[in-house]
């Protein structure tokens, strides 16, 4: 009487079977010393291929020591051009050249040329990269003591990229009252041919030191990606956003309409030590108020000291020629030391 289902069951894993994804280790990557591994192909971004093996985990290797790489995932390939192509890594057996497509069609690119590797067919957990930061900062001399966390978190597809974005920065000392600098920016972004883009942005602030209770953001824009390497990326957006601002003390909330320009340059390097620098720089004139203009500057230095752990040295200053408080500071300006942790 249970023969059939039997049948059946074996059936349906049957079919479960041979429409489940590509092994996770049929990736085979070559180094140019000649050591061969066996794993899975996770991503390559600023210069380092994130591989998979059962015996390592995942692992980092420069992208410049790769000599030959194949796999049967569905992979989307980026140049330095921005031309983006999808499909399997194929072997054509030329040292420092891979081959995007399928056996019967495929195009050879040289791997020099190559900034970004994606698995598009990465579900869960592994379409998602991040890191969080973690720093206390005390001057005995005068009392003042200083607590930071950040998160990171970034969500890739083939054409899409979704940002978070959250800050935290709390002050105090003997003489002065708390302070506190909160930030969350939630990003999207449509990635378009030859590295152009357009997006969309929500972002939440809180500075005690600007008397500012919150300022709630809304805005869309685009840009280009005018420089990506292996080395350094460089990009410039621009756009319009509405803000409203609710102030500190009796002072009226205001609705603006602002626009803005930013400039995003990071420069990496994994030759020992393994540095990161990264500037984010952006102009708000306000288009409400004329005359008022705020800016926004970040400056980060990271220093890997052991795989996924970082130290971070950060300045920041946020500006304002024109607060809406009377009496409000224009500038909060500040240093951070951390240690965070990529995942």
């Amino acid at each position: 009487m249970r023969m059939p289902f039997v049948r059946y069951s074996l059936v349906v894993l049957l079919i479960l079977g041979l429409s489940s994804p590509v092994s996770a280790d049929s990736d085979v990557l070559t180094i140019v010393n000649g050591d061969r591994l066996t794993g899975e192909v996770k991503s390559l971004e600023r210069g380092k291929l994130r591989f998979d093996t059962s015996a390592t985990g995942t692992i980092p290797i420069e992208w410049d020591e790769v000599a030959f790489l194949t796999s049967n995932q569905n992979i989307q390939v980026e140049t330095v051009s921005g031309d983006r192509y999808l499909g399997r890594l194929i072997s054509r057996d030329r040292q420092g050249f891979v081959n995007v497509g399928t056996e019967i069609d495929s195009v050879e690119i040289a791997m020099e040329s190559i900034v970004l590797m994606t698995p598009i067919e990465e579900r869960g957990i592994d379409r998602f990269d991040g890191d969080i930061t973690a720093g206390f900062n005390f001057a005995k001399a005068s009392e003042v003591r200083q607590a930071q966390l950040g998160f990171e978190l970034q969500a890739r597809t083939e054409t899409r990229i979704f940002g978070l974005d959250a800050a935290s920065v709390t002050s105090d000392s003997q003489d002065n009252e708390s302070s506190q600098r909160h930030s969350l920016d939630l990003t999207y972004q449509r990635l378009w041919p030859k590295r152009w883009l357009t997006g969309a942005l929500v972002r939440l602030e809180r500075n005690d030191e600007l008397d500012l209770d919150l300022r709630t953001s809304i805005g869309v824009g685009g840009g280009r990606n005018v420089l990506q390497t292996n080395t350094a990326t460089l990009s410039l957006t621009g756009g319009l956003q509405l803000s409203r601002e609710n102030l500190s003390g009796n002072v009226t909330d205001e609705d603006t309409v602002e626009a803005f320009a930013t400039l995003n340059w990071d420069w990496f390097r994994y030759d020992t030590p393994e540095l990161d620098l990264s500037t984010t720089l952006q102009i708000i004139p306000n288009l409400t108020d004329a005359g008022r203009v705020r800016a926004e500057l970040d400056i980060s230095l990271r220093w890997e000291v052991i795989a996924d752990l970082f130290w971070q040295l950060e300045f920041y200053d946020s500006y304002d020629s024109d607060p809406v408080v009377e009496g409000a500071e224009e500038n909060d300006y500040g240093v951070i030391t951390s240690l965070g942790w990529d995942f």
